[in-house]
């Protein structure tokens, strides 16, 4: 259909009018430091709006007493063991380290550490530093950090739980920690990954899993060994337990999302994503959201936050940007670790030293903005999907797809009220998900899964709903077609920048429809995403990952767009956009772009409504955009590493 335009969006001024403004941070040029361009937000109209976001949001966030804190969200701060000995023996770095901290940044809260690696904090240490911090009247809660001493060349090691002495030491912090404190969060490596003969034998006995092993022994730790005891000791105390960023693999350590969320009071996550290309864990930057919204599904109402630090980044504003990620998810707090992690010391040409800290200028810094704009937004939304409890498979792919410009939405339960359901390798852990796939369609709802799960559910019940194969073989791609619809015929030919391995299905071409096809050579084509036909309600796909998820950054930007107007049939805005394009989406027409590429990028906001008004924040300045069928289209350039945040009417 010929677009009828509203404006000459097209023109060189139009798009220089789009283009999001950049508020300036200082310019650390070898590090790498962004801009920000802040879009804007107004009065909204929207059907499945939550009313009162703002409110709520102020509510949710609340400040501690005699704190001038954020008004949208909770700034903590964790005081490592090392640190609190210091400060308890030099009160005078303790005055002069808060006084430069609190300079930059609002904080509420501190997190105290009373025990790390074998060493435990004196309780005259630790009274010292609380007096110090109460006097500033900051809220003061405890931290545990449950790691024993490891051995040479292995000293990631939490507490053996089959030994009784590790248990009798174990369940003693506890109770001394339990007894100075009213709130305490056991950090990272509450794990149980001991193997020693006592572990085997007791694993042996009851014929498990070293996976399943671990789940059943810290089910009770942290029902026996933490919330009993502890609340023995002070029954009013609030446990917190906090796994950190690797929530795929869990289970294979013992923390067990299913039964440690039910017995503790509340739950906390590490959104650290460092740094992707140059770290061992390759997290994708976006896991930083999308943890955070698993976890508000997993204990809602009682999730505490996210939790970052500043290892192993290349630059700085890799930091800055799991800051923001993190509170782009609209928790009540967000912890940094730790106090003198994110000091320096300088040398004075006299000999003396001065502390100072870049990191804490530049967190403060945007946090700033960040709060100057977060309360205006409404609750998260996304592509619902899958994972349930202890599962894995095709692991962190979800945050491939949400790097790709699709937003997820993660459950640890089916969602069965939501209207489109995405579904990875890691939902076969559910023995049901069959019958709920088919009840879901029936539902007339929409139902994707990818290769790897159809790969996994081959001859274990799939067929249901449909008979397609992986057939074990490879092909390889570097041409793409799509098509709209099953009615259509694909049109046009897209280059990808190399080569890509996928998987190749075997199926009915009356039965099925590729939406998007991989071309090899010209003459061979393979299923890039297949739709199923012949349901009389709901609709059913089959997206194909690469062999190497990186790929999906390949695919052209066309191919990309296809892929998302397919899965985000629930959201009302999509970016047509290459890959490392971020959509933050809310439910009351605001959203968030946010680019993790390297250079500039043009592309187009498609909102589906025709006539559609786009805005920006810091103006509230309408941008220019025109019709396009049942859609209106905002051309924008996009500054390298920055977010733009919009809203729409």
């Amino acid at each position: 259909m010929k677009s009828k335009r509203l404006s000459m969006a097209r023109s060189h001024e139009a798009l220089r009018d789009n283009q999001g403004g950049a508020m300036s941070r200082r310019r650390f040029v070898e590090a790498g430091v962004a801009s920000v361009a802040l879009v804007g937000l107004a009065p909204l109209l929207m059907p499945w709006r939550v009313a009162g976001a703002e409110a709520a949001a102020a509510a949710g966030a609340g400040s501690y007493p005699g704190v001038s804190s954020y008004r949208n969200f909770n700034l903590a701060l964790f005081v490592e063991l090392s640190d609190m000995r210091r400060m308890a023996s030099d009160p005078q770095w303790m005055a002069e380290t808060w006084s430069l901290i609190s300079r930059n940044m609002k904080v509420g809260k501190v997190w105290l550490e009373t025990y790390r690696d074998t060493q435990t904090t004196a309780e005259a240490d630790v009274r010292k530093v609380k007096d110090f911090f109460a006097g500033k009247g900051v809220k003061i809660s405890g931290g545990i950090m449950a790691t024993g001493p490891g051995r040479d060349g292995d000293h990631l090691a939490g507490f053996c739980y089959s030994n009784p002495d590790d248990r009798e030491k174990f369940r003693k912090i506890v109770a001394y920690t339990a007894g100075l404190f009213d709130e305490i969060i056991f950090d990272d490596l509450f794990i149980f990954n001991c193997r020693c003969e006592l572990c085997q034998k007791a694993k042996d006995a009851l014929g498990l899993s070293w996976t399943d092993y671990r789940l059943k022994v810290m089910k009770e730790v942290g029902e026996d060994l933490v919330v009993k005891n502890a609340k023995s000791v002070n029954p009013n105390v609030n446990l917190i337990i906090k796994p950190p960023n690797w929530y795929e693999q869990y289970q294979f350590s013992g923390y067990n999302l299913e039964a440690q969320p039910k017995a503790f009071d509340m739950i906390y996550c590490g959104t650290e994503t460092r740094d992707a290309e140059n770290t061992n864990m390759h997290l994708q930057p976006y896991q930083s959201y999308n943890i955070m919204r698993f976890y508000e599904h997993i204990k809602p109402g009682k999730f505490g936050g996210g939790w970052v630090d500043p290892g192993q980044r290349q630059t700085l504003n890799r930091y800055t940007e799991q800051l923001e990620d993190t509170l782009f998810a609209r928790p009540k707090e967000i912890t940094l670790w730790s106090y003198g992690g994110g000091l320096e010391t300088l040398r004075q040409a006299d000999g003396t030293a001065r502390v100072t800290s870049v990191l804490y200028e530049d967190a403060g810094d945007t946090f700033d903005k960040l709060d100057s704009f977060l309360g205006k937004l409404g609750q998260p939304v996304g592509v619902a999907t899958y994972k349930p409890y202890n599962s894995s498979g095709e692991m962190y792919l979800h945050n491939y797809v949400g790097m790709i410009g699709v937003p997820m939405d993660m459950y640890p339960e089916f969602p069965e009220d939501r209207g489109t359901v995405f579904l990875t390798e890691s939902a076969k852990f559910d023995p049901d998900l069959v019958t709920k796939i088919l009840k879901h369609l029936n539902a007339d709802k929409t139902v994707i899964i990818t290769t790897g799960l159809l790969r996994a559910l081959q001859g274990k019940g799939i067929e249901r709903v449909v008979e397609v194969e992986d057939t074990g073989r490879k092909a390889t791609v570097n041409i793409f077609t799509f098509r709209f619809s099953m009615d259509e015929e694909p049109a046009n030919l897209y280059h990808a920048d190399g080569d890509i391995e996928i998987p190749e299905l075997a199926y009915g071409l009356v039965d099925c429809e590729e939406i998007i096809q991989g071309i090899y050579k010209e003459n061979n084509r393979y299923s890039m995403l297949l739709q199923v036909r012949g349901f009389a309600k709901g609709r059913f796909f089959i997206l194909t990952i690469p062999e190497n998820f990186d790929d999906l950054y390949h695919l052209p930007p066309e191919i990309l767009s296809q892929i998302r107007r397919d899965m985000m049939q629930d959201i009302p805005v999509y970016l047509d956009s290459p890959a490392r394009i971020c959509l933050f989406a809310y439910d009351n027409n605001t959203f968030i772009a946010k680019s993790y590429q390297p250079f500039p990028v043009r592309y187009n906001i498609v909102i589906k409504k025709a006539g559609a008004r786009l805005f920006d924040l810091r103006s509230n300045r309408p941008l220019q955009g025109y019709v396009n069928g049942s859609t209106t289209q905002f051309e924008v350039r996009h500054e390298a590493r920055t977010y733009n945040v919009y809203r729409f009417e």
